[in-house]
């Protein structure tokens, strides 16, 4: 099953507040979803080193385990599994419902931070990523140029590649033995540039605006999820989703950040997406920080997500026919879905520090969830 936290979530997560020094962190995240279904344990590790005021390198790893039930359709008469097809099946044996599973990961993040003479920098990164049925890795390279001598303007263009070899059971696909219930090894590729200017407005605010393009490639069908097809009432097939072997996608990025006073921070962001799929969203985000003194830090944002359907989706059981591309993953449905977010942080000295957040996720299709992040930083 692959994962659907990725490492650079994690590694935003630990690094929402790092400044560039020598620290290590540590991050455990639990999350957890209503109706019985994912819950996710997520230690992680971050080390960041300094040497000199030239070079920085960034390294993070992250250990997730996660059990649960992801729901889909299947032949109820064969037995509870995302495997559970067949055709011209009884109608009436066709359920949707959640099916067990239960997967580890393990991630890696390298960053390498290069700064020249000017001041311009230089990123280069590497991750790494396996599960039993997943493995990817992907490698980025982002420069920034400051425009101005004082430093209050900066375009930076990055670019990243991703490979992604994808393990999926040999059912209901040509050129395969399906009889036998082999598994065959599918790729897929992700390749994501990015432009920015950011602008610092005084020397309490600044304005980041971004834009980016990304195209998927490969095998992007999620292999353990089915559709029903031709479902006349008495006979049905379930079959394996399909979806396209290609996806272009566009969109902007804005990031607006103000120190208030000495007490009080905003952090304003607003992402705009858009795809060949047809799926078009919006995300709005917030985040208001209070130092109440130099000890004790105190969090709370909001966070509110909309986006439209994939011209392929349908979650009915009785829709798709011939269709070349079909998907009941509610995931590219039409969605609205806002999260709450709190987070606790308490300097014991200059040196040491430990957090405690609380996030509670409600979307409209009927999933809620809630994660629980707690960790320390220690500055070496």
């Amino acid at each position: 099953m692959q994962l659907r936290l990725s490492l650079p979530t994690i590694a935003l997560i630990m690094a929402a507040n790092a400044q560039a020094e020598d620290y290590v962190t540590f991050q455990y995240m639990q999350y957890q979803e209503n109706d019985n279904r994912v819950s996710v344990s997520a230690p992680s590790l971050m080390i960041n080193k300094d040497f000199g005021t030239d070079y920085t390198l960034n390294a993070s790893f992250v250990l997730d385990a996660v059990s649960g039930a992801s729901p889909t359709y299947y032949d109820a008469g064969s037995g509870a599994s995302a495997y559970s097809r067949g055709k011209n099946i009884s109608a009436d044996r066709i359920t949707y419902d959640n099916i067990s599973f239960s997967e580890q990961r393990a991630a890696g993040s390298v960053i390498f931070t290069s700064r020249f003479a000017n001041r311009d920098e230089l990123i280069l990164g590497g991750d790494f990523s396996k599960e039993h049925d997943f493995t990817s890795v992907s490698g980025s390279a982002e420069y920034m140029h400051w425009i101005t001598p004082a430093k209050n303007q900066s375009l930076s263009l990055g670019l990243s590649f991703q490979s992604n070899e994808i393990t999926a059971r040999c059912v209901d696909r040509v050129n395969c033995d399906a009889s036998s219930g082999a598994s065959e090894k599918m790729s897929a590729t992700a390749i994501n540039t990015q432009l920015s200017f950011l602008q610092n407005i005084n020397r309490s605010s600044y304005l980041k605006a971004s834009l980016f393009y990304l195209i998927d490639d490969g095998y992007l069908t999620d292999p353990y999820l089915n559709v029903v097809r031709n479902n006349d009432g008495n006979t049905a097939d379930v079959v394996g989703e399909k979806r396209p072997d290609k996806r272009q996608a566009y969109g902007a990025v804005l990031h607006y950040a103000n120190a208030l006073n000495d007490a009080f921070t905003l952090q304003l962001d607003y992402r705009y997406y858009l795809d060949d799929w047809e799926i078009n969203s919006h995300t709005i985000d917030s985040d208001l920080y209070y130092d109440l003194s130099p000890q004790w830090q105190f969090k709370l944002g909001l966070r509110g997500y909309i986006q439209s359907a994939a011209s392929f989706y349908n979650g009915g059981a009785n829709f798709f026919t011939d269709e070349r591309y079909a998907s009941s993953d509610y995931r590219l449905s039409d969605f609205n879905a806002v999260t709450y977010k709190s987070d606790i942080r308490y300097a014991f000295n200059r040196d040491f520090s430990m957090n405690l957040g609380l996030n509670y996720y409600d979307q409209s299709t009927g999933l809620k969830a809630t994660y629980l992040m707690t960790g320390f930083r220690y500055n070496f």
